[in-house]
């Protein structure tokens, strides 16, 4: 078994999350025919699932990526790596805003589903949403710093070494030779 990396953050999810969850549930079993059928088994399952969701989040922010877990009969981790992660968002609805709750969007290239529009990581309730943010975006930007000047990358010009001649005659003779078709066809 491997370790686990150390958080540097472990969030906390709000009490009022439960309440969400639950009232989310029943307002779109009202808005469909079939779910007002439903509705009066919601009522008694619906907290009972609440509670047993909103106990299986997680988010802990890692040195290295922010790691999501949710779940009540399939338990999902997702790992997101911070040097993917493109921007940090907040969101808020009216059910969240009369709930006192924000969500938390990290969004990734590629990442957003077409069908629904969703992120995989939405953070709904995630106490101190502002600060979880800014911290995040702070980790990922002390590990692109790191990153970078762990590689030797700078902002100095590229001087071309002895061994780069090869390498430049033949990204020349690429270029000529693409040049060459272009007029081909003109």
């Amino acid at each position: 078994m491997t370790a686990q990396p150390s958080s540097i953050v472990e969030a906390r999810f709000s009490p009022k999350l439960k309440a969400y969850f639950w009232i989310n549930g029943a307002l779109i079993l009202i808005a469909t025919v079939a779910g007002i059928v439903l509705l009066p088994v919601w009522l008694f399952v619906g907290s009972w699932w609440a509670s047993r969701y909103h106990a299986s989040l997680s988010c802990r922010l890692t040195e290295r990526s922010v790691v999501i877990g949710k779940g009540v009969f399939f338990r999902q981790e997702l790992t997101i790596p911070l040097d993917k992660i493109q921007d940090v968002s907040i969101h808020e609805g009216p059910l969240l805003s009369a709930l006192g709750l924000l969500s938390l969007r990290l969004e990734t290239a590629g990442q957003r589903s077409a069908a629904t529009g969703k992120s995989e990581a939405d953070l709904t309730g995630v106490m101190d949403a502002r600060q979880m943010r800014d911290q995040i975006l702070a980790q990922r930007d002390r590990l692109a710093e790191r990153g970078f000047a762990g590689a030797g990358v700078t902002n100095a010009p590229v001087e071309a070494g002895a061994g780069d001649g090869a390498v430049l005659g033949e990204i020349r003779d690429a270029l000529l030779r693409i040049e060459a078709r272009l007029g081909e066809r003109g």
